[in-house]
């Protein structure tokens, strides 16, 4: 079956190339910079707060957002906007930089919201902002996680025995106030 790319959206041919520089160019700095021998990519340094995890996650994060400037109003693309910052800082969390990563946790809960304005019940973005605020140790992370276990009844994600650990850790560390109120689903 062949595909007509004629018909396909301005904004979406310049995603694509904006996607595809950023992995070009982020591979030519790692070249540059990485050298032949041992890779540094992905890791951390003591001076920079990310190191090469940032030069590694910055160009999608770019590209994302320029293509959400572009079409302000898509979900899809403040989503992958969301997930590329949550991508950013899960890599940053993971290499022990616990407080580099919280702006990014908010940034893509912002994008998020964005698009949760826009598709209210996606269970995707619902459990992807509910993990990121309690990454982020921020106080409507418990809102949050209710909210996304309300609305994914059938679990289509496999994520709700995660953020039902998840919640009640921050229940038994007294993050969570006893007398706060479940959220209604939207």
């Amino acid at each position: 079956m062949a595909v007509d790319k004629s018909r396909t959206p301005l904004w979406v041919k310049a995603v694509i190339w904006m996607i595809s520089l950023s992995f070009v160019f982020g591979g030519v700095v790692w070249l540059g910079f990485g050298g032949g021998g041992a890779s540094t990519a992905g890791t951390g340094d003591a001076t920079t707060p990310g190191g090469g995890i940032t030069a590694q996650y910055q160009p999608a994060v770019d590209a994302a957002v320029a293509a959400v400037a572009a079409n302000p109003e898509n979900p899809d693309l403040l989503a992958y906007a969301g997930h590329s910052y949550y991508e950013w800082a899960v890599a940053l969390y993971e290499s022990g930089q616990q407080q580099a990563a919280v702006p990014l946790w908010l940034a893509a809960v912002s994008y998020y919201d964005q698009a949760l304005a826009i598709r209210p019940g996606d269970v995707i973005l619902l459990g992807n902002k509910g993990f990121a605020l309690a990454y982020a140790d921020d106080a409507g992370a418990a809102a949050a996680l209710r909210a996304f276990i309300a609305a994914d009844v059938t679990d289509s994600t496999g994520q709700v025995a995660n953020a039902s650990e998840l919640l009640a850790g921050l229940e038994a560390a007294g993050s969570v106030a006893a007398t706060e109120s479940a959220p209604t689903t939207p």
